[in-house]
């Protein structure tokens, strides 16, 4: 008596890291291809029609659309964040024309603290001396990526660091303005945030 049917196979196609949407972190998946098989007493003799790929998390086995790979990792995130906060340190200070040692020695903390291990205001200097970076490129993936509380983060530090010399000027509030924009966040946001950041600035 013939024992004939039909199987689904998976096949590994290739893997890497990705932010895992039940998991909650970065984790190692396999990109699995899904193809029907004719069986004959279960073993499988010949291939029908590819079912489709997927995307499992090699931690917690969820499976998910191939899209999901899209998605930028948390590490690739926090390298984003720290060269967004860098050029964005960089950018306020030029607004303000003259920087003083204060601005500078704030600007350098903060860019330190958003990621760039050892950053010192002799590097600071060096990237103030450095061709223009343009914002929009830099921030708008953020403003996509980030929840809100890492935008409010991202602007406020910017936010210190214009108001270290004292207090913020007209062109360094248009130009924290035009970065709340960029990240997504409503004027009335920002005017929020912008004024926390006031309150909170060292006074020597």
């Amino acid at each position: 008596m013939l024992i004939w049917g039909f199987k689904t196979i998976f096949r590994t196609l290739s893997g890497g890291v990705f932010h895992c949407p039940q998991c909650g972190g970065d984790r190692q998946y396999h990109l699995k291809q899904a193809r029907r098989w004719f069986t004959l007493f279960f073993i499988p003799i010949f291939p029908f029609k590819q079912q489709g790929t997927h995307v499992e998390c090699a931690t917690c086995g969820g499976t998910f659309h191939d899209t999901v790979l899209q998605g930028a990792t948390s590490a690739q995130i926090s390298a984003q964040l720290a060269q967004g906060m860098r050029a964005l340190a960089v950018a306020v200070l030029r607004v303000t024309g003259m920087p003083s040692t204060a601005a500078r020695t704030v600007a350098a903390g903060v860019v330190a603290e958003a990621g760039v291990a050892g950053y010192t205001v002799a590097q600071l200097d060096a990237d103030l001396a450095g061709a223009p970076v343009d914002l929009p490129p830099i921030l708008v993936p953020l403003g996509d990526q980030l929840q809100p509380q890492g935008r409010e983060w991202l602007l406020s530090r910017a936010a210190l660091i214009a108001a270290a010399d004292g207090g913020i000027g007209s062109a360094e509030r248009a130009l924290l303005d035009q970065v709340g924009g960029l990240l997504q966040m409503t004027p009335a946001h920002v005017t929020g945030v912008v004024e926390t950041a006031q309150r909170n600035v060292p006074r020597g």
